[in-house]
């Protein structure tokens, strides 16, 4: 990695389990003991790693375990599908605090959908013992097309009245913190490839639900398309088939 190593880097390498002394960390970087120190301090200092027990000793003193703290805060998870949504909330390594299950139709647009996805997170969060000061950010999934550039759906084909609608501003009105929106299909590709196949350069999802799309992850970055429908393979009219779809069109791989 070199002395462009910043804290980040190595906060990561500790939250994997790749290092958890600052001799490993040393060692994986390249960086001097100076600078993994003041690397280690920063860290430990945000609260973002422990420092707990003692690791094998190489001769003299026994070096203190790194872990990454996963309970500083919590993130909100809202996967909506057409007639309900699931939220949860996770610590920062991921496990589930609790989850709640709600009953939503898209088809009553988004302001009446995300009210009800809020309460179930206010819900949520109680249930887990935490308030929202103690959320870090939230991440949102919809079975729709999300522009990448605005994070709002894209002429989604089976949501009337959500077509550019600022899902993330209406989050941020009940949680002040970063608000990701993304296609369900994507969000799952990325949960998958990051948890199961890191090391896998080309990598697709397909999601059958009420739906069917697919998410690509592509030398370990989400491909979306120039307006978010690089995935949408539900809506791709086959030869020769006229049922009728939900988003009105005949003949879609989804009907």
């Amino acid at each position: 990695m070199g002395t462009g190593t910043g804290p980040g880097d190595v906060l990561q390498l500790i939250r994997r389990g790749q290092a958890s002394t600052r001799t490993e960390v040393a060692e994986l970087t390249g960086l001097s003991r100076v600078t993994v120190a003041q690397r280690v301090d920063a860290l430990l200092a945000a609260g973002l790693v422990r420092a707990s027990g003692a690791g094998a000793s190489t001769g003299g003193r026994r070096p203190a375990v790194l872990r990454f703290n996963a309970d500083l805060g919590v993130v909100l998870a809202a996967s909506v599908d057409t007639t309900h949504a699931r939220v949860a909330a996770l610590d920062l390594a991921a496990g589930v605090l609790g989850e709640h299950v709600v009953a939503v139709d898209v088809l009553d647009g988004p302001e009446r959908v995300l009210t009800a996805l809020e309460d179930a997170m206010t819900k949520v969060l109680a249930d887990a013992g935490r308030d929202a000061a103690h959320v870090e950010g939230v991440g949102v999934s919809l079975p729709a097309p999300v522009d990448p550039a605005t994070g709002r759906p894209s002429q989604p084909p089976i949501m009337p009245g959500w077509d550019g609608y600022p899902v993330a501003d209406h989050v941020r009105r009940g949680f002040d913190v970063p608000v990701v929106v993304e296609n369900d299909a994507n969000a799952m590709a990325a949960g998958e490839h990051a948890a199961l196949h890191p090391d896998c350069a080309a990598f697709c999802l397909v999601k059958v639900s009420t739906g069917i799309g697919a998410g690509m992850v592509l030398g370990g970055r989400l491909f979306a398309g120039v307006d978010g429908g690089a995935g949408d393979i539900g809506h791709v009219r086959l030869p020769g088939v006229e049922a009728q779809c939900q988003c009105g069109s005949r003949g879609c791989l989804a009907a």
